[in-house]
């Protein structure tokens, strides 16, 4: 598996900022980088950008199904006594 080219320094700068500013770091960039676990999260995050910055909110969509309006007419339909083919003058 081929690997990918390690990401540039303007790169991790941005991505260093994009996160500081997410996860309320007040250090600078010199100082997350010589942090063991900051400097990977940058650089995971350098390389692969769209998982870093999170989905962006989705617009509210109209539910698949609808539910069905209740039988105008005041009786209650019982549709298995129906498909059975028994009726109330029985």
């Amino acid at each position: 598996m081929a690997h990918a080219n390690p990401p540039t320094d303007q790169l991790l700068r941005e991505t260093c900022a994009r996160m500081a500013e997410r996860f309320h770091w007040a250090d600078d960039f010199d100082t997350v980088m010589q942090d063991r676990v900051r400097s990977r999260m940058v650089r995971l995050a350098a390389r692969h950008p769209t998982a870093a910055a999170g989905a962006a909110p989705r617009a509210p969509c109209a539910p698949a199904w609808r539910p069905r309006p209740p039988a105008t007419g005041g009786r209650f339909l019982d549709r298995k006594r129906a498909a059975s083919g028994e009726r109330d003058d029985d």
